[in-house]
């Protein structure tokens, strides 16, 4: 398998001992209201043992881009990975620590903004490693990822598909510096219509990587959701632009803000849909269309 190094905005993985991790995971539970024995708790501990030597795998696979070459242990009874499963949960206090360390930026600045769609917010932990499959990851911290819950439930037990990746990883996939979404918009009675699309232009991108580009975007439906997202974000740029006209042209005013989403573009990625959809504004003739239309 063919492997490149693409960049959404990266997630920095969890840099302590993953093995530290699950011990802190283990030590969090406690004795389940109207629990009988044998207890969860009493249960677990052997169990976190036995997948112990796994963890290791995983880290190596994780540093050398190689964790499509893991394969599943399959090594326990239902009972047991379901215990194992029930090592997750969101809402506790080691996976809240996690989840706020991934989202921490160098800048000391925190994005809570869900990097498989840049849409919502962060409210749940996916696993690129589907849990279902992998019970032995299931709290393993690089195979969990800060996402919104929308994302998650549409990527579901999705990972790899013939040899291909059905969703881009944040923590190791770097997308280049090159523009693969685009955005269409139409004025037309007194209404943009906006389309987005995907395009490997001059066929920049590798035809893997688009491949792997193209599954992410169509599994999570995001072209459809950008659309649906775009209402507001067209609102808003309207709304700054008419500020703007107090003081200067429509020509400088969207010379000026055809800058700033060039800034923006350099620090949270070239491929980010709002910036797309506002660059669109500035450089196509839609927009100014609708500036004629309204007198301005």
């Amino acid at each position: 398998m063919v492997w490149y190094r693409i960049n959404m905005i990266n997630l920095t993985p969890y840099h302590l001992d993953s093995k530290d991790f699950l011990e802190i995971v283990v030590k969090s539970k406690k004795k389940g209201k109207d629990e009988t024995p044998p207890l969860y708790k009493d249960r677990i501990v052997p169990l976190s043992q036995k997948i112990l030597p796994y963890y290791p795998v995983y880290d190596s696979a994780f540093s050398t881009n190689k964790l499509h070459t893991i394969t599943a242990c399959n090594l326990f009874t239902n009972s047991e990975e379901s215990d194992l499963l029930k090592l997750y949960k969101y809402s506790s206090k080691p996976f809240t620590l996690l989840k706020n360390a991934i989202v921490s930026r160098p800048d000391n600045r925190e994005d809570h903004t869900c990097q498989y769609c840049s849409i919502n917010s962060v409210n749940t932990l996916d696993h690129i490693m589907p849990k279902d499959d992998y019970p032995e990851f299931a709290v393993h911290p690089k195979n969990l990822v800060p996402a919104c819950s929308q994302c998650n439930g549409k990527k579901s037990k999705k990972w790899i598909t013939s040899g291909v990746f059905e969703c881009l990883n944040p923590y190791l996939h770097q997308l280049p510096p090159v523009q693969f979404l685009f955005a269409r918009v139409v004025y037309i009675n007194n209404t943009f219509n906006v389309v987005f699309y995907l395009d490997n232009q001059n066929n920049v991108l590798p035809p893997y990587l688009f491949n792997v580009i193209q599954n992410h975007f169509r599994n999570l439906d995001l072209l459809e959701r950008y659309k649906e997202s775009s209402s507001k974000i067209i609102s808003e740029f309207d709304n700054s632009i008419k500020g703007s006209l107090t003081t200067q042209s429509l020509q400088n005013a969207l010379v000026s803000a055809r800058n700033t989403v060039q800034l923006n573009q350099a620090e949270f990625g070239y491929n980010q849909f709002e910036n797309i959809l506002k660059l669109e504004l500035c450089n196509g003739p839609a927009y100014r269309q609708y500036c004629q239309a309204q007198g301005y």
